[in-house]
Formats: C-alpha cells, sequence, structure tokens
C-alpha cells in the first residue's frame, strides 16, 4: 500500500510557522491534532524496535512536535516520528506517515475522482459508513485516504473493493462527529472479520454484525443487516455465491 509521503512536512510546515516569536527567533511548536488512520503502534523513543501499545484506528491524538531519524538502512529515506499525546495524557512516538488531519465517516455515498474537478474520471463511490481521512484540502475538495481497500457495495467481493488513497472527493456527505467515526469503525472491524477465510474469525464478524443490527444504536444498522442478509441469500443460493474477499492488510512498513 501506498503511505502518505508529504504528511511530516505538513507538520514541520505548521509547527515552524506557528512557532516563530515576533522577533523571528524559534520556539516550541504549536501542538496540532490528528487521527491514527491504522492500529498503529506506540514507541517509547523514535525509532524504536518494540511498541509499547498501539492506537485505535481513528483516534484523536494531539501531535505535540515530530523528529527526523535514520531508518538504519542503505539509502533509504530518514522517517518522521510524531510525538504524540492521548486522551489519556500518555505520549509516545508514532510513525507520522500514519496519521492524517481529519477523520469522517460517509453518511451519504461519496463519489471519489482521480483528479479535483467534477469533469474528472469517476474512480469509485464509496459506501455509507466508510470511515476515511481527509490529508489535503484544495478549492473544495479533499484528497482522502482510506488506509485499506474499499468496497464499494459492502458486498465484500474482490470485484468490488478498490484502492482509493489519495483521491479526491466533495466530502459534504459525511460526517466529523466522533461518535458516528466510532460506529464506522465499529461496522468496518465486524465487516473485516465476517470476510476473513477463517471461519472463526467469519464468525466473531458475524456476531459483531448481529451486535450492531439489535442494540439498535449505531446509525449504520441498515448497512450491518444488508450484508447479513445477503450472506443468508448466497448461503441458500450456493451456486450465486462469489468469492469473499480477504481482510485488507495494512501498508507494508505500516506498525
Amino acid at each position: 500500500m501506498k503511505t502518505l509521503k508529504y504528511f511530516p512536512f505538513i507538520f514541520l510546515i505548521l509547527f515552524f510557522a506557528c512557532g516563530k516569536k515576533k522577533d523571528g527567533s524559534a520556539k516550541d511548536p504549536q501542538p496540532a491534532i490528528a487521527y491514527a488512520v491504522y492500529g498503529t503502534g506506540v514507541y517509547n523513543e523514535a525509532g524504536g524496535a518494540k511498541p509499547v501499545e498501539y492506537l485505535n484506528r481513528a483516534e484523536m491524538v494531539t501531535v505535540l512536535n515530530s523528529v527526523t531519524v535514520e531508518t538504519g538502512k542503505k539509502d533509504a529515506p530518514k522517517k518522521t516520528w510524531a510525538k504524540i499525546e492521548r486522551t489519556t495524557g500518555k505520549q509516545g512516538f508514532v510513525d507520522a506517515a500514519n496519521l492524517a488531519a481529519k477523520a469522517f465517516v460517509v453518511v451519504q455515498p461519496l463519489e471519489v475522482f482521480n483528479v479535483n474537478q467534477a469533469s474528472g474520471k469517476r474512480l469509485a463511490t464509496v459506501p455509507v459508513g466508510q470511515v476515511g481521512f481527509i490529508v489535503e484540502e484544495k478549492a473544495g475538495w479533499a484528497k482522502v485516504r482510506f488506509g485499506y481497500r474499499v468496497s464499494e457495495d459492502w458486498s465484500l467481493s474482490k470485484e468490488a473493493t478498490k484502492w482509493l488513497d489519495e483521491k479526491w472527493a466533495q466530502v459534504e456527505g459525511v460526517s466529523y462527529d466522533a461518535a458516528a467515526i466510532g460506529q464506522g469503525v465499529e461496522l468496518e472491524t465486524a465487516l473485516r472479520k465476517f470476510a476473513d477465510a477463517n471461519d472463526k474469525k467469519k464468525t466473531e464478524g458475524k456476531a459483531e454484525l448481529e451486535k450492531i443490527v439489535k442494540e439498535e444504536r449505531s446509525q449504520f444498522i441498515e448497512v450491518a443487516r444488508k450484508v447479513l442478509a445477503l450472506s443468508q441469500s448466497e448461503v441458500a443460493s450456493p451456486e450465486k455465491k462469489e468469492e469473499p474477499v480477504s481482510p485488507p492488510s495494512a501498508p507494508q512498513g505500516n506498525e
């Protein structure tokens, strides 16, 4: 998978632009809000060997500053680490490429294009319930990132899944509400398990989807109900059953 190459530099620009005194001297960078694109590892030090804990997908953190360190590999580019603080108050370092400036969840079908123009090529329609992230905004458009392949209709078929990271959309039919985003993450987690080839995970995913429907607290109940109904229909008609999608994998190098 691709990684967000320029994200660390956005933070650096923000830090140093806000961190200048009137006399031109530097001061400590100003904190900035960011969101975890993946369940990424948190380390005690930049470039650490083993994470001490993990951020949840779409978890909000405060970025205190950033540091660039050598990767230890010959001719390899340096890696930028963000020093973050969780809402619990605990601090640590994460790979800055696994953070984004904004998080959202799709509440109305979202069309994604190859360029920031309505005349551009429409690549896909992202379904309700999908969690995404904004990495750049320009003239009413946003460059979006999902982190995983997106299933256009939640059918979980290989034909319906597409890679849409760092493409463009007019993000009008989305919600930035933390509770709604949490419900989207809950739905995604259940769907990935349900799509897994492993019977145990598939059973867990089905139970989680059924729980979403039963509790009636998520705004994405209809999505869960639709997927469950579709799976039952496929069981009744095995000759029409499509091959399920393996759970999306995180990009290489993701912590």
